[in-house]
């Protein structure tokens, strides 16, 4: 059976609240204003400023009144993040998870859940074939593991954290990179981390 689609995110922050539609992307957009992204949907594409008088009649998101934080967070049905940079914030096609982080070279950085804790722990439900642990490490009720495997014959790494998440659930934190990008892969999964917290939406 196909996974329940999770509604899209929403972009919060520069007094703006903006909600996509299935289907988009969004990355911030060099040498412009901190309040300007860009959204595409397939091929087609547009700056929106969303601090400009007229963004609210943008044809390609919905832009409504939002907080009057300096810094973009993405938020969801469940949880509310960072948005880290240099990373462009998109729908997941195949519909795990609210989002997808795309990053340089096929990086990716994603959430899943939140889900009943006996799916995720021990940490060897989370790894698959041709994997190999690095580390693990344990915070609490929340753990991390590194992982090191091949793809296309090059060495790639793997980070996941497993997040306490209510009474009996927790979120699952996942980051992928070539091994060549995986210190600023690793910075933006460690500030989501840092960042998570309950969202407000409910």
């Amino acid at each position: 059976m196909a996974p329940t689609r999770p509604p899209p995110p929403h972009l919060v922050g520069h007094g703006a609240l903006v909600v996509p539609r299935a289907g988009f992307q969004l990355e911030r957009v060099e040498g412009a204003a901190d309040s300007t992204v860009r959204v595409t949907y397939g091929d087609e594409s547009a700056l929106l400023d969303v601090r400009a008088p007229d963004a609210s009649a943008s044809p390609l998101a919905e832009v409504l009144p939002g907080p009057q934080t300096r810094a973009w967070r993405i938020e969801t049905a469940s949880f509310v993040c960072a948005w880290p940079l240099g990373f462009v914030l998109a729908d997941d096609p195949d519909g795990f998870s609210p989002f997808v982080l795309a990053g340089p070279e096929g990086a990716l950085v994603w959430v899943s859940g939140p889900m009943p804790r006996d799916r995720a722990l021990p940490v060897e439900n989370l790894i698959d074939e041709g994997q190999s642990v690095r580390g693990v490490a344990d915070a609490g009720d929340n753990v991390r593991v590194d992982l090191d495997y091949v793809f296309e014959g090059e060495p790639w790494w793997q980070r996941r954290y497993i997040l306490a998440w209510g009474k009996d659930d927790v979120l699952v934190l996942s980051a992928q990179a070539r091994a060549l990008d995986e210190d600023a892969v690793r910075a933006a999964i460690d500030g989501l981390v840092e960042t998570i917290a309950p969202s407000q939406l409910n």
